[in-house]
């Protein structure tokens, strides 16, 4: 697919905007370049490096990486030109990204839930929760009998989202 200079700047805002987080390089690329047929690889580095330069975007560190986020002359772009991205890359833009979202949401491992012996007879629940590999959440729970872990353990696989929505309230609440 061949874009204009201007309606590849416009398709990169357009990303980052319909990825609502910062969104790291490698994510980027493979939005972009990885069997989207949308740019190639040295033309998005070239786009970025001009967003960057002219203030569209920024760099920031998010989640023990870097990533590009819209600044306010960003928003307002996006706002004023997405409908100059023309619309089959728009549709493989937000594909691309419901892919990866999807793949982030569905990621086997970002839930692991395990039983761990602590003595002969005493069990442990280790559960955990990833976002990108990296941990958000860590639990151990003694659980005595080797059954109990395990109910933990599913228990906790089975609800994770719950569970850590819950913990999240209890520890950032205002006690006022």
């Amino acid at each position: 697919m061949y874009l204009e200079k201007e309606e590849m700047k416009f398709s990169v805002v357009y990303a980052i905007k319909q990825y609502k987080a910062p969104i790291n390089m490698d994510l980027t690329y493979r939005i972009f370049t990885w069997d989207k047929e949308i740019m190639q690889y040295f033309d998005l580095a070239e786009v970025l490096a001009e967003l960057l330069e002219d203030g569209y975007i920024v760099k920031k560190f998010y989640r023990n990486e870097e990533a590009f986020c819209l600044t306010e002359s960003g928003e307002e772009a996006y706002r004023f030109f997405k409908t100059r991205v023309p619309y089959s890359v728009r549709q493989k833009i937000d594909d691309a990204i419901g892919r990866v979202k999807y793949d982030e949401i569905v990621d086997p491992d970002a839930v692991k839930a395990e039983v761990i012996p602590v003595t002969s007879d005493q069990y442990m629940a280790r559960c955990s929760i990833l976002e990108n590999k990296v941990p958000i959440m860590e639990l151990n729970l003694n659980m005595g009998k080797r059954r109990d872990a395990e109910r933990v353990a599913r228990h906790f696989k089975e609800n994770s989202r719950r569970i850590y929505e819950e913990i999240l309230k209890v520890c950032t609440e205002d006690k006022a």
